[in-house]
Parts: structure tokens; sequence; C-alpha cells
């Protein structure tokens, strides 16, 4: 039967900490992206009494920001596409290593060419509206509805009567709010995830890339969230499954995700199956310590206090895990749809009325 080595899961976790502080190191580059943005229309509009402007007067300097609004998204975004492809170079390379720990093979290896393509041509798997949307799509449809906010808001504070100053108010925020009720407060948090977002896509595609030229040894995928408070319904559900090398979810399945993915391999090594742990967080101290590889998210969660539990769920689907008399991949079937979309309380009733009526949730 094909098999995870334990030390893919040990690797696997550890690296992705490793990844989330680089996540979090590009993500904050997205400040340069919102000076520009901030010096672009403050440098458009000051100076600039637009209750004096006619319509068509302000329509074209709506036209002319917009342009030059878009030459910066257009930087953005080829920023965050480089960066991907740089990332997946450096994953390709740890995916390989991870595996030669394990199995002493001649390793196909990956050509950049290869990376890139897979990086920009294959979909990303985020459920929702951006579903199926390619790397540079993704980025451009999140950045331009944010662009559209802020020439909305110079549109609308002139047909309202408001000065300059209030308009550039809207859009930077207020000194009271440390500026974080402005459009530009939400662009900021909007272009944080897109980097986010993309390196996560980036590091994914390179591990696949690594397993489909090496289809002859990996046979298949297996998906690891993280065990703490944080892991999204989705991942939670998701954690512990096993997919056909090119079937099945890949993160990121949601924006900001945090999962990883940990290579299958041929049933020839079954006797690697034994040993070692996978990273959890305390949920009394806060700190980290180790569970067996094997322990689903449902499963570790059920070992928890009923509080932490309730942190997590919320108190109906603790009383449902708790008392429905469920098992933790019972429990984990009941939590998404076929396009792992989270199930509302109404719909997963439908599906197990008993276990609704055992924990007294009638």
């Amino acid at each position: 039967m094909p098999t995870t080595p334990p030390d893919l899961i040990e690797f696997a976790t550890r690296h992705q900490v490793y990844l989330e502080g680089l996540k979090t190191g590009e993500a904050n580059r997205a400040a340069d992206f919102l000076k520009k943005l901030d010096k672009e229309v403050s440098g458009r509009l000051a100076g600039r009494d637009l209750t004096a402007f006619s319509r068509d007067r302000l329509d074209r300097l709506l036209k002319s920001i917009r342009a030059d609004l878009k030459v910066i998204a257009g930087e953005f975004t080829d920023l965050v596409a480089a960066d991907a492809i740089d990332l997946a170079k450096y994953e390709r390379d740890f995916e390989l290593r991870s595996l030669d720990k394990v199995a002493t093979f001649e390793w196909v290896v990956p050509s950049v060419a290869q990376l890139r393509s897979a990086i920009l041509t294959n979909p990303l798997t985020i459920a929702g509206p951006n579903q199926g949307n390619l790397l540079k799509p993704f980025i451009r449809d999140l950045t331009s509805r944010q662009l559209n906010e802020i020439a909305g808001a110079i549109s609308a504070g002139y047909y309202e009567g408001a000065t300059t100053n209030q308009i550039l108010q809207t859009i930077r925020g207020t000194r009271a709010n440390k500026f974080q009720d402005g459009i530009l407060a939400r662009t900021n948090r909007n272009a944080k995830t897109i980097v986010r977002t993309a390196l996560q896509h980036s590091a994914q595609q390179a591990r696949q890339e690594v397993w489909n030229n090496n289809a002859d040894i990996v046979k298949g995928v297996k998906w690891v969230s993280t065990l703490d408070t944080k892991t999204s319904p989705q991942c939670r559900t998701l954690d512990g499954q096993v997919f056909k090398i090119d079937k099945g979810p890949r993160p990121p399945i949601h924006p900001n995700c945090r999962s990883t993915t940990v290579a299958v391999l041929d049933d020839r090594f079954d006797f690697l199956r034994e040993g070692a742990k996978r990273a959890s967080r305390d949920p009394s101290t806060g700190k980290i310590k180790r569970v067996d590889s094997n322990e689903t998210y449902y499963g570790w969660l059920k070992k928890q206090p009923k509080k932490f539990q309730e942190s997590v769920l919320g108190k109906s689907r603790t009383a449902l895990l708790r008392n429905g008399n469920l098992s933790s991949e019972r429990f984990a079937k009941l939590q998404l749809n076929k396009n792992f979309e989270p199930l509302t309380l109404d719909e997963m009733r439908s599906l197990e009325p008993l276990a609704f009526e055992q924990a007294g949730l009638d």
C-alpha cells in the first residue's frame, strides 16, 4: 500500500513554519505598492477643487488616474509573479532534498521553465469567486477591485460636494484611527493576502512538478494542515486526506492558506511508515508540542479541552463532535460539500439527523 514516510511529514511541517515567515516578510513589501498609490492619487488631486469641475472634466481626470493606477498595479503583479518563480526554485530543491533523505534515487529534476509554466498556467484551487483563476489574473482581479474603490471614492466625493481633503481622508483614513479606516488600509491588507497566497501557490506547484516528474515513485499526495485555532474549516477537514497525484485540491484552498502537502510513495517504502511526529500548538500553554504524524485535525481536536474546541468550532459543532457519537473521520466528512465549501448546520443535520439528536441539537 502506498505510504508517506513520517520523516516527510516532519520535514514538511517544519518547513511550512519557515515558509510562513518568508510569506510575512514578502507581504510587508506591499507597503511600497501602497506608497506609490498614495503618491499618485495625492499628486493628481492636490490643489484641485473638484467641486468646480464639470462632469466631463471629472470623467477625464478619473480616466487618467485609473490608467496611472493600472500601471502601478501591473508593476505589483509582475513583482509578485517574479518572487513566486524565485521561491519555486528553492522549493523544488527542498522537496528533492527531503525525498532523498528517505529514499536515495536518481530523482528527475524539473527545469525552471517547467516551474514557471506550472506557476503561471495551473489554476489556483481557491474556493469561491476566484476559483480556477490563474496566478496573474488572480492578482489583477483583487487589485483592480481596490483601484475601482479609490476611483469610486473620488467620483462619490465629487457628487456629494466633498472637498479634496475630505476625499483624500476617505482614501487614506483618519489619523484618529491610525489610518486603518481608509481605502488604502484595506488595499494594504488585500495586497498582503495576494502575496501570501501567491507564494503558497508557488511552493505547492514546485512540489507538484517534482512529483509529476517522478510519478513512477510518487503515487499520491497527502494533505497536511496546521494544528492550531487559526486553521480554516476547509483545511481542518482536508487534513490527512490522500489524493491521486493528478487529482484533488491543493493549497492554497483559500486566501492566506497555510496548509501543505507531502508525497505518498510507492508501496516498496512501506517499511518507512513507523515513527515520526508532527507539530501542534498546545491550547493551554501556546507552546509547540509533537503529536503522532498520522493524527488528523479532528482526531487531534477531539482530545482538546471543551473551551478550546468551542473557540475553533463554536458551541453547536463542539456538541456534535463531543456527543454526536461520530468518528473524527465522519465528522470531517460532514464539514464540506463536493466543492470544498463549508456546510451549514442545517445541511449537516440533513446528512446525520441521529447524531444531532444524540448531541441535543434538535
